[in-house]
């Protein structure tokens, strides 16, 4: 879960944006990202391998990886598209980007002009420009790397080394023996072997984007009105003034890891302040800072000042241990109140800015899919791996310009988390979109929260809710529970975590039983309800009783309870 919010911010997605939408392999940065968050990584050394791994003293592969943070950039492959147009819209997003989620300012203000209230220049904005404008990346499918996992990253280099030690053997032979014909072919054909083996083993992983400095760095310049075409003055990579200085350092011209060590040092404030506000918001859907992304002069003052100080100096305090702060919220009375309104303070404070009491959220679309899939037992939870494809209506690409090939997953593929779902930005999942997740074209820091009636017709009828509650009917009916009343206990200890309580249990006892009168009288009707095979050998009664079942798993299933954080 904390994982997904992350990779919101990083704008995340298998495909490159644009008309075109081609597919790319970024899945194992995602992976990366939900490894470096279950472990606690310290979230200066997150801010650092994501920004800059590629610049630390002889990176490993994972911190490689972490810098395809950067590398969610759009890509345009339409014809007669002008790279260096594209080229510097990609490096205006990753200045904008980092603006928002390090720094909780709206950096993209100054592109054209000085800021109007935040005492941001329009020099200063291209200076944070150019520590991303000598990249080999923007805008292309290069450099990539393989990302193979940390503990099978030793096998591939032993393998690359008889790879390389066979073509020096042959080399060698050509030039020393270059008449010995049969040697120079079993020598060949040695090579040819050590090649394959470290194709095929490279095969079983992605071979993902990341970053890459030039050798040489481009001039930067200030854009006059913005338009890459006008150049100003030359500058060169450096931070606001107003925002503190940059460390000393020996390099002649400064890089990305400059910045990013700037980012989570003593002598800028501002990044652990808006990383705890945002871990805040997602739990009470509201951050101690109400503009989450504006902490200039136009954002909202703190609700809460001192806590905001205080818990903003316990991450750098627990060396940037981000579970640490979750520990301290989800343990405070404040978070552990119910949601339940409370007339005595409506008229004192009734956006409850004060947190009198918990707030209501429903959870984020891949929250749910999860939810439907745990409670009916299908949900398969392993962690990492390619993006799957889970079933979706037909006519999804049908106005894309080019047709996606949407190959249906299988077997436990077809059940993963939310969060595994492949992401084409032109058209993503349908359940994704009704429930508000973004198209990340670019950076997301906080996800809108709707209420429309499409949402429960999903519930009811998507595709992947009716395969839930088929099976979450089996299973009820599966238990060793005596009567109705104890599977429909058994229903709500799965979905809503509690008992039944009386008045929802007469109206859903009594539901059940217009379910099975219905099916009894009209048997097709329960066939297609359930999609009956032909091989399925359930009697009539049984075959009523599934589908009455059935039918009171959707409604339990599309209940606001179940989708709501209370």
């Amino acid at each position: 879960r904390w994982g997904r919010h992350w990779l919101d911010q990083a704008r995340y997605a298998d495909s490159d944006g644009f008309s075109i939408d081609g597919d790319r392999t970024m899945w194992p940065y995602r992976d990366w990202v939900i490894g470096a968050i279950n472990d606690d990584m310290p979230f200066n050394q997150f801010t650092i391998e994501q920004l800059a791994g590629d610049l630390l003293e002889t990176p490993s592969i994972d911190q490689l990886v972490a810098t395809g943070f950067h590398r969610n950039t759009l890509v345009n492959q339409e014809g007669g598209s002008d790279p260096e147009q594209f080229r510097n819209e990609a490096v205006v997003d990753r200045v904008n980007t980092t603006g928002a989620v390090w720094l909780g300012l709206t950096l993209g203000c100054a592109q054209c002009h000085s800021h109007k209230f935040d005492p941001i220049s329009q020099r200063e904005y291209y200076q944070l420009f150019a520590f991303f404008n000598s990249d080999t990346d923007v805008n292309s499918h290069t450099p990539d790397m393989v990302a193979a996992p940390s503990d099978q990253q030793a096998e591939l280099a032993d393998l690359k080394s008889k790879l390389a030690d066979a073509d020096a053997r042959l080399k060698a032979h050509k030039q020393q023996h270059p008449d010995d014909k049969d040697a120079e072919k079993s020598l060949s054909d040695e090579r040819r072997e050590a090649e394959s083996q470290v194709r095929r083993f490279e095969s079983q992983f992605g071979k993902t984007l990341v970053m890459k400095s030039l050798d040489e760095p481009r001039v930067s310049h200030v854009h006059i009105r913005g338009d890459f075409l006008r150049h100003g003055e030359v500058v060169k990579p450096n931070v606001p003034t107003s925002l503190g200085a940059l460390q000393p350092s020996a390099r002649a011209t400064r890089n990305r890891l400059d910045l990013a060590q700037w980012l989570v040092s003593d002598l800028q404030p501002l990044t652990p302040r808006v990383t705890v506000n945002r871990l805040w918001m997602h739990y009470f859907g509201r951050g101690l800072v109400e503009t989450e992304n504006d902490f200039g002069t136009q954002g909202t003052p703190p609700t809460h000042p001192e806590l905001l100080d205080w818990l903003a100096s316990e991450l750098v305090r627990s060396e940037w241990s981000l579970k640490r702060i979750h520990r301290l919220i989800v343990m405070s009375a404040t978070y552990r109140q119910s949601s339940h309104t409370r007339p005595d303070i409506d008229d004192i404070d009734a956006p409850n800015r004060l947190l009198a009491r918990q707030n209501r959220l429903r959870v984020s679309s891949e929250i749910i899919r999860d939810l439907v899939l745990c409670s009916s037992g299908l949900l398969t939870d392993d962690i990492g791996g390619r993006s799957v494809y889970p079933p979706q209506p037909d006519g999804v690409y049908a106005f894309t310009q080019n047709k996606k090939n949407w190959r249906t997953s299988k077997g436990g593929d077809r059940y993963r988390r939310g969060m595994y779902t492949f992401f084409y930005r032109s058209a993503p999942h349908p359940f994704l979109t009704t429930f508000d997740t973004p198209n990340f074209q670019t950076t997301c820091t906080r996800r809108l929260r709707s209420n429309t009636p499409l949402q429960s017709l999903t519930m009811a009828n998507d595709q992947m809710v009716l395969e839930a509650a088929r099976t979450f009917a089996l299973r009820l009916l599966a238990a060793n529970t005596a009567s109705d009343t104890e599977r429909l206990d058994l229903a709500y200890a799965s979905s809503m975590l509690r008992r039944c309580r009386a008045e929802e249990r007469a109206t859903l006892l009594n539901y059940l039983q217009q379910q099975r009168e219905s099916f009894a009288s009209d048997e097709s009707a329960a066939i297609e309800l359930l999609e009956m095979r032909d091989d399925d050998t359930a009697t009539a009664a049984e075959l009523v009783e599934r589908a009455a079942w059935t039918s009171l798993c959707r409604v339990i299933l599309n209940l606001d309870e179940f989708v709501t954080r209370n």
